[in-house]
């Protein structure tokens, strides 16, 4: 037997480090051989460029010298002994969760690539330009000419590397002909966003509305701030570009405008990871289908809201008390379009929730009352409870408005259309208007339109015979409205 030291193998050529450990030759046995005294056998590795803290977004190289191997013993083996190297790295000390990394070995160096390294930290650590901590470990496949195979481990060293990353601001805003080109008109139409972190999700979203063709681009929160042009973004293909998609550039960079080519709705994504956008038409309204417990789960008996020009869709959704058995929202009336489910984990109740297009998303089961108003951003998937309503109905003369009880209107459906009924007996001249929770705070009176459209805070509606009537609330139309049969 001659003594073959690892050193002397990584000089002679054996020196690519695969990033995930090859399949043993089926012909050999399993990892069996032992050394008479294991522990002789040792890597240690010490830290070369990891000993300072690197920025990978000031580092100019395409490679970091790790650290180095420090090779102190090695047992006997035969000649033609091979070795297969893998670098492991984790966030924790015990290596638990790692990851393996490529690496190349030149003599007596272990040096990783800037990119895969950076692919490896922000998938443990997540996309935001910090320094991260990690753990590193080497780990050798001994491989013996005679079928004897061993592992080796090394100890395990610190690193702080900080991930390449385009820095991602908290809002961006549209700036140009819509809604001016100054930073106090930039500042009111923001991008929307879903609220999370911004390195976790970079998407930004804004749906606008132009008369003709319009020059735009858009401006960070910094530049509002600071009322300085050079972070404001345009594009890097050509001033004027109607391209549907491209690459975003700040000023310094003579980026260029973009522009819309006609009068339209358009939706605009921001994708800020990238530096990247997307301008998409917007069709005038789109309609969404909400269905659950309270319609027996079909979006014929339903109800909607409507996105009007690209907006998030805002109208009354009446649960009926039993929203707490689940609720959806989706884009067909079947299921085989978007279906909008719970998304993350939000308590009873809540003021917004995230939703979740995923199809095996749970139902909506945070809302248990009888109706709310609800903003719904299908681009951010963002539901919003703008009020909570726990009684409908009709107020006016003929209970000395609110003197006495309100009477009530209960939730009914026809020919596929939900609204709000009751009944009641009036005199002539007898004027009312629908209200919620038996206050003035939301009311609907007629829109004077003669129409039966609705207004809040709008005028009384007047009897003009005795009888016993009818009064509808078409909540969920495009339109809310009313209709009045004497019976």
């Amino acid at each position: 037997m001659k003594k073959i030291s690892i050193f002397s193998t990584l000089l002679a050529g054996v020196v690519a480090f695969s990033a995930c450990t090859p399949e043993i030759d089926p012909a050999l046995p399993p990892v069996s051989y032992e050394p008479v005294d294991s522990a002789t056998v040792a890597i240690n590795i010490t830290a070369a460029e990891y000993a300072e803290a690197i920025d990978l977004n000031s580092y100019a190289a395409d490679t970091i010298s790790a650290f180095a191997l420090d090779l102190t013993a090695t047992p006997e083996l035969t000649e033609g002994t091979t070795f297969v190297y893998t670098l492991n790295m984790a966030t924790t000390e015990d290596m638990n969760g790692a990851v393996e990394v490529p690496v190349i070995v030149e003599n007596d160096t272990a040096m990783v690539l800037a990119g895969e390294l950076n692919t490896k930290i922000q998938a443990l650590f997540g996309k935001r330009p910090q320094p991260d901590t990690f753990y590193n470990q080497l780990k050798v496949l001994v491989k013996s000419a005679e079928g004897r195979n061993f592992y080796i481990t090394s100890n395990v060293i610190a690193a702080t590397v900080t991930p390449f990353a385009s820095p991602i601001e908290s809002a961006y805003y549209l700036i140009g002909e819509v809604p001016g080109w100054d930073f106090a008109s930039a500042a009111t139409m923001p991008f929307s966003h879903s609220g999370k972190d911004v390195y976790e999700d970079p998407i930004f979203t804004l749906t606008v509305t132009v008369d003709g063709e319009k020059y735009w681009k858009v401006a960070p929160q910094s530049a509002i701030d600071s009322g300085s042009w050079d972070t404001v973004l345009g594009n890097t293909e050509a001033d004027g570009s109607t391209s549907a998609t491209g690459n975003l550039a700040d000023n310094n960079s003579a980026a260029g405008a973009m522009k819309f080519p006609e009068a339209g709705n358009y939706k605009i994504t921001l994708n800020m990871e990238e530096y990247s956008y997307t301008v998409e038409v917007v069709p005038d309204v789109i309609e969404y289908f909400v269905v659950g417990d309270f319609s027996g789960w079909s979006q014929t008996n339903g109800q909607r809201l409507y996105s009007i020009a690209g907006a998030p869709a805002q109208g009354w959704l009446v649960l009926n008390n039993q929203g707490a058995n689940g609720w959806k929202i989706s884009t067909q009336e079947d299921w085989n379009g978007t279906n909008y489910g719970a998304g993350e984990a939000a308590e009873a109740e809540a003021a917004s929730m995230l939703l979740s297009t995923d199809g095996g998303a749970d139902n909506i089961t945070q809302y248990a009352g009888f109706s709310y108003e609800v903003a719904f951003d299908a681009a951010n998937l963002t539901l919003t409870i703008l009020n909570t309503v726990s009684t409908w109905g009709l107020v006016g003369s003929f209970n000395d408005w609110g003197g006495s009880a309100d009477i009530a209107m209960t939730l009914s459906t026809e020919d596929g259309m939900d609204y709000l009924v009751a009944n009641a007996t009036f005199t002539a001249g007898t004027e009312y208007k629908i209200r919620a929770n038996s206050g003035w705070d939301i009311n609907y009176g007629d829109a004077g339109a003669g129409d039966g459209t609705l207004a809040r805070d709008g005028g009384n509606f007047k009897v003009e015979e005795d009888g016993d009537y009818e009064v509808r609330f078409y909540f969920c139309a495009q339109n809310p409205y009313y209709t009045v049969t004497k019976l």
